[in-house]
C-alpha cells in the first residue's frame, strides 16, 4: 500500500489501498478534509471569542461541495488557529470541549461526530509522535510541528479529499453497465460524480431514472447529469415500486448517505430504507442496492436491533410513540421540539442486510468489512 505522507506537501494523493498500518488513522483523518476552504472565516478576526458553531455553518455556506464531517474537521482546525499554542494535552481538552458544543448544536450530530472523532484521534496520535517518511532523514515530528503542519497545509488536504471522491467515481462507474438503467435518489454529490464518470466513457450508453423529492440537491444533480448529455427520467417517490417492478433494464440502485455505521448500516435521507426494501422485494430483473460514501462518513456507533434513529442521538419527531401521533404543532411536543430536525431533513436507518456494497475510495466494500475499516482508520 502506498500511504499518504502527511508531512510532505508534495505527496501524491492517489487512491489509497486497504493495508493496515500505524499511519492509516492519520491518513484517513487528513483525507477526511474534503473540499476544505483554505481561508479562515473572517469573523475570527479581532478579540471576539471563537465560536465553533458559527464557524461550522460559515464553512458549509462558503462551499456547497463540503460535507458535514469535513466542515466539522475544518472547524476544529480553525479552533487550533484561534487557540494560543499550548501543550498537546491542553489542546486535546480544548478540542473535546468545543467538539461537544458543536455536536450539541445540531439535531443530527452523527455526520459531525464522524469527522470530529477522526480529527481527535489524529491529535491523540500526535502525543506519541508522528513520523515523517523521509528515508534516511526520517524523524518524529514534535507536537508543535504537527500543529503547524495542520494549520498551513489546507490546500494539500483539500486536494487529497477531492482525489478520494474521484477514486469513488472510478470504482463506482465500473458498476454502470452499457444498455442498462441506473435508478438514483437523494441528490448525492458522490453519486452524481460516479454517473458523470461513467458517462464520459464513449463505449457505454446507459440511462438514469432519478427519484426527485422536491429538494434542491436532487434537482441540481439532475441538471448536472443532463448537462453532461445523459438521458435522465425523473419520477416522484410515489412511482418507485412501480418502476422497480416494471422497468426490467434497471440493474443498479445507487444512493449516497450522511453516515455509515460501523455495522455497515447507513443513516441517510428519509426514504432510503424504503427504497432499499423495495429493491430487494419487488419482482423483476436482478437489482443491486449500492451506497456511495467517503470513509470519513464512517462513525463509531452501532445500531442495536432496528432502532428509531433517535436511539443513536438524532433528534427528530418519533412517530413510533403513541403520544406523538397527530400532534402537528411542534410547541405541543414541548420545548425540546424546537430543536428537532425539520421534516425535509429527517433521516432513516437502513439495515446492512439490504445493502449489496458500499463504494468508498478504498474500493467497494461488503457491509461486514466496515468493522475492519473502523479498526484500521478510526
Amino acid at each position: 500500500m502506498a500511504t499518504d505522507d502527511l508531512s510532505s506537501p508534495t505527496a501524491d494523493p492517489g487512491p489509497a489501498s486497504t493495508a493496515r498500518s500505524a499511519d492509516a488513522l492519520s491518513t484517513r483523518a487528513i483525507g477526511a478534509l474534503n473540499q476544505s476552504n483554505p481561508q479562515t472565516p473572517t469573523h475570527q478576526d479581532g478579540p471576539a471569542p471563537f465560536d465553533i458553531v458559527r464557524t461550522y455553518h460559515d464553512l458549509l455556506a462558503s462551499d456547497p461541495e463540503m460535507t458535514m464531517p469535513v466542515a466539522a474537521i475544518e472547524s476544529l482546525i480553525d479552533l487550533l488557529r484561534a487557540t494560543p499554542s499550548s501543550t498537546a494535552m491542553e489542546t486535546v481538552e480544548v478540542v473535546r470541549k468545543e467538539k461537544a458544543k458543536l455536536l450539541e448544536s445540531t439535531p443530527n450530530p452523527l455526520p459531525l461526530l464522524a469527522g470530529a472523532d477522526l480529527f481527535e484521534q489524529y491529535l491523540l496520535r500526535s502525543l506519541r509522535g508522528q513520523a515523517t517518511t523521509g528515508g534516511a532523514d526520517e524523524r518524529v515530528l514534535s507536537f508543535d510541528e504537527t500543529r503547524s503542519h495542520l494549520l498551513h497545509n489546507r490546500q494539500l488536504f483539500a486536494h487529497r479529499a477531492r482525489a478520494a471522491r474521484d477514486s469513488i467515481a472510478a470504482w463506482g462507474s465500473k458498476y454502470v453497465v452499457h444498455g442498462r438503467v441506473v435508478l438514483a435518489a437523494g441528490g448525492s454529490r458522490t453519486v452524481t460524480r460516479i454517473l458523470l464518470r461513467a458517462a464520459a466513457d464513449p463505449t457505454r450508453h446507459f440511462k438514469v431514472i432519478y427519484v426527485v423529492d422536491g429538494s434542491e440537491r436532487a434537482e441540481s444533480s439532475v441538471d448536472a447529469l443532463r448537462a453532461a448529455g445523459l438521458e435522465v427520467e425523473t419520477i416522484s417517490p410515489n412511482k418507485v415500486a412501480y418502476i422497480l417492478a416494471n422497468q426490467s433494464r434497471i440493474n443498479l440502485v445507487l444512493v449516497g448517505t450522511e453516515v455509515v455505521m460501523q455495522n455497515g448500516g447507513i443513516i441517510s435521507r428519509m426514504g432510503t430504507c424504503q427504497l432499499a426494501h423495495l429493491t430487494k422485494s419487488v419482482k423483476g430483473s436482478l437489482k443491486r442496492f449500492y451506497v456511495a460514501a467517503e470513509t470519513h462518513k464512517i462513525v463509531r456507533k452501532t445500531a442495536l436491533a432496528y432502532p428509531m434513529v433517535n436511539r443513536v442521538g438524532i433528534r427528530q419527531k418519533d412517530v413510533s410513540k403513541w403520544e406523538n401521533l397527530g400532534r402537528e404543532d411542534v410547541e405541543d411536543l414541548g420545548a425540546a421540539a424546537q430543536r428537532l430536525l425539520s421534516e425535509q431533513d429527517e433521516v432513516d436507518y437502513t439495515d446492512p442486510e439490504l445493502i449489496d456494497g458500499i463504494i468508498t475510495e478504498q474500493g467497494v466494500k461488503m457491509t461486514s468489512q466496515i468493522w475492519e475499516m473502523v479498526d484500521d482508520y478510526i
